[in-house]
């Protein structure tokens, strides 16, 4: 497996993926804040690559490469991370924070989430990083079922709409201590 920063050439790809999740839920149930054609969208990944913090995780699958997960990785905190009681209180540049990370749904369960996460941690870890920080929402059970396993602790909720897309839902603003 190979886990590196996302380039150009991966915009597609971590779109399908983003609308494989939103796809999946619309006939699965509603787990996260995400709506095919709202958000993600290919402005989000733009957005992502333009700043160099889109990453992604590929395996061989086949005889294949094929990115099997994505995310962004930064210091920046939404502006809603104010509403939760974090356990420290450290600078922006002590937070590592995972923003749309997805595990294409063809390849869930089978271990590439947790890698993906054990990137990121060892990212923070060469950073300096005192804390890691995520939020979901409080119907994304399965992602939260793994955070916990991951040693993340479940903090508080804020109600919301941080998309813009007009819906109200409830996130929980989880953290784990390095």
């Amino acid at each position: 497996m190979i886990f590196r920063k996302a380039n150009q050439l991966d915009a597609e790809r971590c779109l399908e993926i983003y609308d494989s999740v939103s796809n999946w839920e619309a006939i699965n149930g509603k787990q996260s804040c995400w709506e095919r054609g709202y958000y993600p969208t290919i402005e989000t990944v733009q957005s992502a690559l333009d700043c160099d913090d889109l990453y992604v995780l590929e395996d061989d699958i086949d005889g294949e490469s094929v990115i099997v997960a994505c995310g962004r990785i930064n210091h920046d905190q939404p502006y809603y991370y104010k509403c939760f009681s974090w356990q420290v209180e450290v600078s922006d540049k002590e937070v590592l924070v995972l923003h749309t990370f997805a595990v294409d749904p063809k390849f869930q369960r089978l271990g590439y989430g947790k890698t993906f996460m054990s990137y990121y941690e060892k990212m923070a870890f060469e950073k300096g990083c005192k804390v890691l920080r995520l939020d979901t929402i409080i119907l994304n059970q399965k992602s939260q079922a793994m955070y916990k396993k991951l040693g993340f602790q479940t903090l508080n909720q804020w109600e919301g709409d941080p998309n813009g897309v007009g819906w109200t839902l409830v996130f929980l603003g989880l953290e784990k201590l390095l």
